[in-house]
């Protein structure tokens, strides 16, 4: 995920350079690019609190796995780690992508590299540390132990074979 911040720059850099001076592909009157960059920073504020939210309900079980015939069958526990990383990556990527919308609309450079550089605080702030996941995962495995296990049915007396 980190690459594709990357690529988005680069595509900046070489589109900046492709049609220079580049004042966008299609610029908006700048009261009107203003409210939209508001409009973008504020979804972005609120991005930041559900990607928490979010990773909290996703890891509690409160929101149910889904599968399809193509996913590789992994723990539930794995495969709610792996949803809730990719949930948080693709949140904590789309802060770059409205600033290469911003771009793109505008063509100043200035708008994409202030969220490519909220993108990355994100990625920071979110990024899922392993250690976290250990944790995580020791705490699935001690709430099982201390259920109570069903009782196992009783074993079936041996069958004595009739004399002949």
């Amino acid at each position: 995920m980190f690459a594709s911040l990357v690529v988005y720059a680069a595509v900046v850099e070489i589109i900046k350079k492709q049609n220079a001076p580049f004042g966008g592909f299609q610029p908006l009157p700048s009261d009107v690019f203003s409210t939209l960059r508001y409009a973008l920073l504020g979804v972005v504020v609120v991005e930041f609190f559900v990607i928490r939210l979010l990773n909290r309900l996703m890891l509690s079980g409160k929101v149910p796995l889904r599968s399809s015939a193509m996913t590789i069958p992994f723990a539930p526990e794995v495969q709610r780690l792996v949803s809730a990383a990719v949930v948080t990556y693709a949140l904590c990527e789309s802060v770059a992508i409205y600033g290469l919308v911003l771009f793109l609309i505008q063509g100043n450079t200035s708008d994409f590299y202030f969220f490519l550089a909220l993108s990355f605080a994100c990625f920071g702030i979110h990024f899922p540390k392993y250690s976290t996941w250990e944790e995580w995962i020791a705490e699935r495995e001690r709430e099982r132990a201390r259920r109570p296990q069903p009782a196992a049915a009783p074993a079936a007396a041996p069958v004595r074979e009739a004399p002949a």
